[in-house]
């Protein structure tokens, strides 16, 4: 390891790499001198204003937020003059039959801006190949998460798992957070993400007006013309039923009467 490395925070602003950012500014860990978001220009917006609190909080502790970006994702995957880095839709093919788009937005809207920011701190200019350890990525996944974590994709960066050393769980960093009595982080993906569960599509359509009104829009225009003709062979949805979002049933079983096994007087003991 190389002492003068420098600590880098990769800051997504969901409650993982936010309870890292908290622990860093307490003196809980190691401390880092950067921290980098990665913006799509397409968060959610509880996820922007997290992150500015957050950002005052780390520049007063010393710690340099910086703010990256490759573009708006949402404007390019509808601009037939650009490049369209493949989302995780949902398919109907010609053929009736059901698939998913290659995930390609992850790797060009987030890893590779922080990546770009990342090689100017370490001091080096594009293509400039480095066997030093020069940078430490403090990486936000937590113990019950263990399949996500990689190697590093270039032998000057060492990755740091600081949750998975502590033992953290996802469920640990909310706990963080409740104990000491701090807002609990939002959830932090693209406001039309494709992986989005119906609870999440749900908390958008009654509580973000806007928000559903862009989703909507989104997913009715890449059904359309030029933008669906340049995407892809079949139809695509934001909607894992590969229906319009429009017209998805958010409705639980409450909303619709059935209530839930606590309303007899259940008391929850049927599985033990």
């Amino acid at each position: 390891m190389n002492a003068t490395a420098v600590r880098v925070l990769s800051f997504g602003a969901g409650v993982q790499s936010s309870t890292l950012l908290r622990m860093a500014i307490a003196g809980e860990i190691e401390p880092v001198s950067h921290a980098i978001f990665a913006d799509t220009r397409w968060e959610p917006t509880p996820v922007y204003e997290h992150m500015q609190k957050l950002t005052v909080l780390a520049e007063d502790a010393g710690i340099q937020v910086h703010i990256v970006s490759a573009g708006d994702i949402r404007a390019d995957a509808l601009d037939a003059s650009k490049r369209f880095a493949s989302m995780p839709l949902h398919v109907r093919n010609k053929d009736g039959g059901d698939a998913m788009a290659r995930r390609q937005c992850t790797n060009e809207y987030k890893l590779q801006p922080i990546l770009k920011k990342e090689r100017e701190l370490a001091g080096l200019k594009k293509g400039q190949r480095c066997t030093e350890h020069r940078i430490t990525t403090l990486i936000g996944i937590s113990l019950d998460e263990l399949g996500r974590m990689r190697d590093p994709a270039f032998p000057w960066i060492v990755n740091e798992y600081p949750l998975v050393d502590a033992r953290m769980t996802r469920n640990d960093c909310h706990e963080y957070h409740r104990k000491r009595q701090l807002p609990d982080p939002p959830r932090s993906a693209c406001l039309g993400c494709p992986y989005h569960s119906d609870a999440e599509w749900r908390n958008i359509k009654y509580n973000d007006a806007a928000g559903w009104a862009d989703v909507v829009d989104f997913d009715e225009r890449i059904r359309q013309g030029d933008v669906a003709d340049r995407l892809y062979e079949g139809r695509a949805y934001l909607h894992s039923k590969r229906i319009p979002l429009s017209v998805v049933d958010f409705s639980t079983e409450e909303d619709r009467g059935q209530g839930t096994l606590f309303d007899n007087d259940c008391v929850g003991m049927c599985g033990l």
